[in-house]
Formats: C-alpha cells, sequence, structure tokens
C-alpha cells in the first residue's frame, strides 16, 4: 500500500509540470519626470529637469531614445485652469490635445543638454509690450525609449513673461587670505547672482545666488588661478542680463594658519613637542628653539606634527613651530615653553 501511494504522489508530481500559455512580455515604461522647473533668463525661459535614469519598475533605463518637450500657449484669462492637485490631469490632457512640440532632444542634441545629472533647454520668449497683457505658457516633458515607448506627461511647469532687470553694474573683485571679495551696485528690490569661471575655461558656474546685499565672499577659489566673475540681478525669479565681467588674479601670496594645540613636554633627558596637524595641503613644519638672544634651527622639513629634542638645553627651554605651504609662505609661530628638561 506504501509503494501505490508513493508511485500516484510522484504521477501528481508529473502532472504539475506541465508548462501554461506563455506570460506576456513586461513592458518597460521610462519613469515620469516629476521636478520640471522653469524660470526666465533674459529673453529666454530656461526649463531645468532631472536626466531619465530609471523605468516605472525601479529599473535602469539603459535605451533611453529622446526626450521631448511640450509647450501649450495658454489664453488670456485662462492661467489658472487646472491649478491644484485635482487639475493635474486636465492639464496633462490640454498639453497633449492643443499644445505642441517644440523640441526633440536625441543623439548629439540630448548631449548638448545634458548638465551633469540634469537637462537644460532654453525656449526663447516674445518681447514685454508695454499696455498689453503678459503671455503665460506652459511647458512638459515625457521620455521615450528607443522602441518608441513613451513615459506619462511630466508635471506642468507655468511660466508668465515678466520684464527683466537691469545689468548690475559697479562689480570689484578684491583677493585676500581667506577668499575673494566681490562688490556691486544694488538696486531697490532685486536678489542677486553672482557666476564664476576659471579664465583657462569657458564653462560658467553658479557661485552663489540668493544674496540679498551687494558683496560676496567666495571662498572656495583655488589659488593660483585666475577667476572671473559676472553678477546678475534677479527678480520675481527673473534673471537679468550679466553685468560686466571682472577678471582677477588670485596667487597664493597668503600665509597658511599657525599651528594649533601646540604643547611641549619634558621626558627625561629630552623634550617632546606636539600639535595637531595642519590642515593646509602638503604641509611642513619648521622647529625652532631659542639659544641666548637667537634662533637657531632644529628641522626645516618636518612631516609629522610632532618633533623630539634628544638634546635640550638644561633649565628652562623655549621653542617655535611654523607651519610652511606647499609654495614656500609661512605662517605665524607658536611657542611653548619646557622647564625641568635634563
Amino acid at each position: 500500500m506504501l509503494l501505490a501511494a508513493i508511485l500516484i504522489a510522484l504521477l501528481g508530481l508529473g502532472g504539475c509540470g506541465r508548462k501554461g500559455d506563455p506570460l506576456p512580455p513586461i513592458i518597460e515604461v521610462p519613469e515620469t519626470t516629476t521636478d520640471l522647473t522653469v524660470h526666465q533668463e533674459g529673453a529666454e525661459a530656461v526649463l531645468a529637469w532631472s536626466y531619465p535614469q530609471l523605468t516605472r519598475a525601479g529599473r535602469q533605463l539603459v535605451d533611453l531614445g529622446r526626450v521631448e518637450v511640450w509647450k501649450l500657449d495658454v489664453p488670456p484669462g485662462q492661467e489658472q485652469v487646472g491649478t491644484g492637485a485635482s487639475g493635474v490631469e486636465l492639464r496633462r490632457q490640454l498639453m497633449l490635445g492643443r499644445g505642441r512640440l517644440i523640441e526633440r532632444l536625441e543623439g548629439p542634441m540630448l548631449e548638448a543638454a545634458t548638465r551633469g545629472s540634469r537637462l537644460e533647454l532654453r525656449d526663447p520668449l516674445p518681447q514685454v509690450q508695454a499696455g498689453q497683457s503678459q503671455p503665460t505658457f506652459w511647458y512638459a516633458v515625457r521620455s521615450r525609449r528607443r522602441d518608441g515607448t513613451p513615459s506619462a506627461l511630466s508635471n506642468i511647469a507655468s511660466w508668465q513673461v515678466k520684464a527683466v532687470p537691469a545689468a548690475v553694474q559697479g562689480a570689484q573683485a578684491t583677493a585676500g587670505p581667506t577668499g575673494i571679495a566681490l562688490t556691486w551696485q544694488t538696486s531697490e528690490g532685486a536678489g542677486y547672482l553672482v557666476e564664476r569661471r576659471e579664465a583657462a575655461t569657458q564653462a560658467w558656474e553658479v557661485a552663489a545666488e540668493g544674496l540679498a546685499s551687494g558683496a560676496f565672499l567666495d571662498t572656495t577659489a583655488r589659488l593660483n588661478a585666475t577667476w572671473v566673475y559676472r553678477v546678475r540681478a534677479v527678480v520675481d525669479r527673473v534673471w537679468g542680463p550679466p553685468g560686466p565681467e571682472v577678471r582677477l588674479a588670485y596667487p597664493d601670496i597668503y600665509p597658511p594658519p599657525p599651528v594649533q594645540n601646540l604643547i611641549c613636554l619634558p621626558e627625561g633627558d629630552i623634550a617632546q613637542l606636539r600639535w595637531d596637524p595642519s590642515p593646509e595641503p602638503k604641509a611642513l613644519y619648521r622647529v625652532f628653539r631659542k639659544q641666548g638672544t637667537l634662533w637657531v634651527h632644529l628641522i626645516d622639513d618636518g612631516r609629522e606634527p610632532q618633533y623630539t629634542d634628544e638634546k635640550p638645553p638644561a633649565g628652562e627651554a623655549e621653542y617655535a613651530v611654523k607651519v610652511v605651504d606647499a609654495v614656500g609662505n609661512e605662517s605665524d609661530p607658536v611657542y611653548c615653553t619646557v622647564r625641568g628638561a635634563r
């Protein structure tokens, strides 16, 4: 009986192995862009959003074919149509039904629009005419795989054309040990944005934005380089044209900060000096000992934040430590005294 039961069970398992109907292939849809933004820079609308990298299932998007940019001219008086969370789908339907495809970013055009992990596109805007209502535009983007599979339409970014602030005047730059200080003339109601680039390159980067005053200290400018700056006024998210460029050489002529927490301790017949490591890259240390009224070098190129004086003078010994940076600038000395050595 036991053998018969085992045979029946095995036959049943064999029946379960029958293959069913094949499942349809999984269609990988690109993820929906949700962070499209727009601001005005001069007479252009500047659109920015994240580079599509994933599918809606969370997998890597490896076959991005192109990115589409859509635009809808909103008739006067209908700027608020579909506002609020409940109107999201209505705005998307209006965009696809009445809007127009203004750009297909693919191949070299997609590469040219890439800014690190983001995409950027500039769209020319009409001039604001005095006495006329200012036009409003909606923008949206969506991605397509190489086989044509599209993502859903992105969030709708709305922009109403606005007057452009005047160019900033009077910018000046001054180099100092803590950075490059910029000042410029201000206008009532404006904020400011500072752009910079190294003279050896052509790519501008934003050094600071959202500034309320006419001053900025650039503490991240690299030494031994020539820097170029320009300042823009920003009013209600509209960037004005850049003011005149300011160029400044920034040589490394500034001493590094002095050593911190220097201590000198007698240890039998020797004297031990210790201090905190310098934050200066490739820093060296110079150690001095006072002999009568003169200071003598004990070491010129110390690499560790410590020194052992094997033959200190009897009684009291006074020491000094300096930091030397990679180009030979010396810090101010820091002193300590040992009593009781030897």
